[in-house]
């Protein structure tokens, strides 16, 4: 089953004083890195601007030519969901993700390259 790592992008829709307090209370108990993370669970990211937000989940679905709409449509509802659950408002939700099955690592003299199939390369030393 092919794994997508997918990433929902959204803006807060105008939160009460409430919820602004409540984002900027979760916001400083999390001063590590686990929230950028891909995980199955999910996690939400945001600054203390509460302009914008990003939700990285993991997801594994059916092989098939509808596969990354599949990624696609079971992040976007994870992301609602948790927010709904939270009561943060949201609006303009956008989707990208990138299927794992489909990256390469190549070495090459002490350099590594990750290579997705849209042909985009991160290069990223390898020591």
């Amino acid at each position: 089953m092919p794994t997508y790592r997918v990433l929902v992008r959204g803006k807060f829709d105008h939160p009460t004083q409430a919820v602004r307090d409540k984002l900027l209370g979760a916001l400083s108990q999390g001063d590590d890195l686990r929230g950028q993370l891909f995980s199955e669970a999910g996690s939400l990211t945001y600054s203390h601007h509460l302009g914008g937000f990003s939700f990285r989940v993991s997801v594994e679905v059916a092989p098939g030519d509808d596969a990354t709409q599949e990624a696609h449509d079971q992040a976007e509802l994870a992301a609602m969901e948790l927010l709904d659950r939270e009561g943060y408002p949201y609006r303009d939700l956008t989707v990208s993700s990138t299927c794992m099955d489909d990256v390469r690592i190549k070495r090459r003299r002490g350099v590594m390259f990750v290579t997705v199939s849209a042909g985009q390369r991160v290069n990223d030393s390898a020591g």
